[in-house]
């Protein structure tokens, strides 16, 4: 797969895993920003949403039973809160095509805010088993 995710620094995820730290005592929200980019200049990609994959926790959202929640939001800038008050716990984002028939697009690094809410009275932790997944139709460049 040519696409893949990107730390804050530009540096490839590997394994697409997404590593957070959350205190836990007080709760509150941990984010990350993230780049998605496509790496092959023969292909280009149309109506790609990403989500987050749990691989071992059981989160309801934070209108479900748990009080963790996910969101996301693209764009370079830190979103504000009132931006971040705009966006439903639990939902898949839409990103802008990744090139077109007549190109690829190889350069560019899509920005992804990531927001991991944590609930008050849990205890300290650093969550390593999530990662994020793409769904996305993949076409031929001059196709």
């Amino acid at each position: 797969m040519a696409l893949g995710f990107y730390d804050d620094s530009k540096v490839a995820f590997g394994a697409q895993s997404l590593r957070t730290f959350h205190n836990g005592h007080l709760g509150g929200a941990h984010e990350s920003l993230v780049y998605l980019r496509n790496t092959d200049s023969a292909k280009y990609y149309k109506n790609i949403t990403v989500h987050l994959r749990l691989d071992s926790y059981e989160d309801g959202g934070e209108l479900g039973t748990t009080g963790w929640g996910v969101k996301f939001i693209y764009g370079q800038r830190r979103p504000t809160e009132e931006e971040w008050d705009q966006i439903r716990p639990g939902d898949s984002i839409a990103l802008p095509d990744i090139g077109s028939t007549l190109a690829a697009d190889t350069s560019t690094y899509h920005p992804l805010w990531v927001r991991i809410y944590c609930p008050g009275k849990e205890p300290a932790q650093i969550r390593e088993v999530q990662s994020m997944k793409i769904y996305f139709f993949e076409r031929n460049v001059g196709a």
